[in-house]
């Protein structure tokens, strides 16, 4: 017989656990295990790359509420005569309006979307959580099933979350899963009580499948031009804003190259405006999520990526795939990715040596073919990570 496995996400946006759950669900054996993914929401460009074998569960009937305007939401369960929903809107819209931190807004908000969404009826052989927060409440608090594993997909102590929500949800934990050792060692100093609970599952990548889809004709990539990309959500812990000071830098020193950034998110204006006040509107293009990222990253001259903080930057790996170029700041797992000077350039944030080590790499074509050909990915990455799913799931 099938054993029954479940995964729970947000959504099928464009973001690393999404692809890394898409690419783990088409490796998946469907005559071993019959799969059950939830999401909050059915949006998301990836949702037409789940395989047809897994089965998607309906959406919460009432989160809809929580992701639509907050008049809109409080007037139509008004109307319905839904007084409890309506008024744990209202909560809600207080909450993210009063708390500063986003990651503790979504904590905290929990108390308030778990009154409104039903059990998952069905009994699963394990349930996986694919994101900290929202996800892992949900495995606990809503859904039966043998063993509950957890995640915490980046650095805990970095986004400032509050570890006095998490501790009764770790404690009835079978397992949570990180992504790389620096984030095991800060998780377990966080969270001594549960060291042992605590392992690393690196997020999946399909390299077969990278290289295929970076072969896809694409219109509006500058041609002739120096160019830099980046995939990654326009959010506060993408530093894409420090990148404008990069760009403005560059510029300034005649030097002609273009940057394009892959994503979306609520730092949008943000970057626009700093983009406008240093009149950079033709070097620097936001062109949004893209279903397929990776023929912008073969055709790129260098990869950029500037982070607060990575569980496991999948969108690096990616690049390390297709033989990229590669510059990063230092952010906590950066040398887990490449080492400085060999297979890439780690750097520090400041905007001068970023730009520094960016206009070394225009002029010297040849450092660019030195870090390309050193660049290297595990061939067998996807089938170790997927024996570690499989063992967690047999033993």
């Amino acid at each position: 017989m099938k054993k029954k496995i479940l995964f729970v996400l947000n959504n099928l946006r464009v973001g690393g656990a999404e692809k890394a759950l898409i690419a783990l669900l088409h490796e998946m054996d469907f005559s071993r295990y019959e799969i059950d993914v939830f999401l909050f929401s059915h949006d998301g460009n990836f949702l037409k790359r789940l395989p047809e074998q897994v089965n998607l569960l309906p959406a919460p009937k009432n989160f809809k509420y929580f992701d639509r305007s907050t008049k809109s939401a409080i007037f139509q369960n008004l109307k319905k005569g839904n007084f409890s929903l309506a008024l744990d809107r209202w909560k809600f819209s207080k909450l993210l309006n009063t708390e500063k931190n986003d990651a503790v807004a979504e904590q905290k908000a929990w108390k308030l979307l778990k009154n409104h969404i039903e059990n998952v009826n069905e009994e699963y052989e394990v349930a996986f959580s694919f994101l900290e927060k929202t996800p892992n409440y949900f495995i606990i608090d809503k859904v039966k099933a043998k063993k509950k594993i957890l995640t915490v997909m980046t650095d805990y102590q970095s986004l400032g979350m509050q570890k006095e929500i998490d501790v009764p949800y770790f404690e009835k934990a079978n397992q949570i899963f990180v992504l790389s050792e620096e984030n095991k060692a800060s998780l377990q100093q966080i969270f001594p009580e549960f060291r042992e609970k605590i392992i690393i599952i690196e997020n999946m990548i399909s390299e077969k499948e990278v290289c295929s889809l970076a072969e896809e004709k694409i219109e509006d990539f500058p041609e002739n031009t120096f160019t830099m990309v980046s995939v990654g959500r326009l959010v506060e812990g993408k530093l894409h804003e420090v990148g404008v000071e990069v760009m403005k830098i560059l510029k300034d020193k005649n030097l002609t190259l273009n940057w394009l950034i892959l994503g979306e998110g609520n730092r949008r204006k943000s970057i626009e405006d700093k983009i406008k006040v240093y009149h950079l509107e033709k070097y620097v293009t936001l062109l949004g999520e893209r279903d397929n990222p990776y023929p912008y990253i073969k055709k790129a001259d260098v990869f950029l990526h500037l982070s607060k903080f990575e569980g496991y930057g999948i969108a690096i790996a990616e690049a390390r795939i297709l033989k990229k170029c590669i510059v990063l700041n230092d952010f906590n797992t950066a040398s887990s990715h490449i080492k400085n000077g060999f297979d890439g350039v780690i750097t520090s944030l400041n905007p001068v040596e970023i730009a520094s080590e960016i206009e070394k790499l225009m002029l010297d074509k040849n450092l660019r073919k030195k870090y390309e050909q050193n660049v290297s990915f595990d061939k067998d990455f996807a089938q170790k990570i997927l024996k570690k799913i499989e063992n967690i799931i047999e033993n």
